[in-house]
């Protein structure tokens, strides 16, 4: 079996965002809004700013807690700051504020992510003038980078969030694949698992599938990622050979770290036409 890793694709791209930035005026810039209760969120949005700052991109971090009643203000005015470029929201939110209201501010044009409602709607519409949320756009890197072909493939995404699971999906059926999307409660799941030749992982369950529930040509992109006591693990669980499985960690997470910097620098050339 084939392990996938993403450092390849991950160091790919990080050549040519250097190669853009040193094009530019001035340093991009990028502000992470922090749930300050979150300890994962918390580890998260520190490794991303080692990554910001190894590119040269400038990186702020607001931590945002419940008590916070300002959450909306400090986006609006994010959004009319002419030198922040971009915004990430880390999620979850902090537990009185509404995750909705906050994604719909957001604008869209800042929106490293792409989880507001505009940037969906452009992915629904094929728009290739707006970028996908991270996680999604490295699922089809991934795939693109070791060659595996997506036209005419049964591919099946376990998952429906809004950050991966479908717009994976959207993705997947712009490279012709036949795309399914099942979840946690979909009865008739290891039917379609052993039909599939391309699985999105995205269900945010630990090793909530098995490899021993799929035929054994299946690729396989493990988008979760969840901390043990002793081990981390994704979604899949390996208990059979199939052709092709991705790492975890290291498989698509580090292609979705670089992809929001990508984010970064794609703001900031739309923002100045370049």
């Amino acid at each position: 079996m084939k392990i996938l890793s993403g450092k390849e694709v991950a160091e790919n791209l990080k050549k040519d965002l250097i190669l853009r930035i040193k094009k530019l005026e001035r340093s991009p810039s990028c502000v992470l809004l922090l749930n300050a209760q979150d300890s994962s969120s918390l580890h998260y949005v520190k490794s991303q700013m080692k990554l910001a700052s190894s590119l040269g991109i400038q990186c702020k971090i607001i931590e945002i807690d419940e008590k916070n009643v300002f959450y909306k203000d400090e986006i609006y005015r994010l959004n009319e700051k002419e030198d922040v470029d971009g915004i990430l929201i880390t999620r979850p939110l902090c537990g009185k504020i509404k995750e909705k209201e906050i994604l719909e501010i957001l604008s869209p044009f800042k929106d490293l992510d792409a989880i507001n409602p505009f940037s969906m709607g452009k992915i629904f519409m094929s728009d290739s003038d707006f970028f996908a949320p991270a996680t999604a756009e490295a699922v089809i890197l991934m795939l693109e980078y070791y060659k595996v072909d997506m036209d005419y493939k049964n591919a099946l995404v376990v998952g429906r969030s809004v950050s991966v699971g479908k717009p994976s999906a959207m993705l997947l059926l712009d490279k012709n694949a036949t795309v399914t999307i099942a979840h946690s409660h979909t009865k008739s799941l290891k039917t379609l698992l052993k039909n599939a030749d391309i699985i999105v992982a995205a269900v945010g369950k630990a090793e909530f599938l098995d490899t021993a529930d799929m035929n054994e040509n299946a690729v396989v992109i493990d988008c979760g990622i969840h901390y043990l006591e002793d081990r981390i693990v994704g979604d899949v669980k390996i208990t059979k050979d199939i052709q092709m499985c991705s790492k975890v960690p290291g498989g698509v997470g580090p292609i979705t770290s670089m992809l929001l910097m990508k984010h970064v620098v794609d703001c900031y050339e739309k923002k100045y036409g370049r």
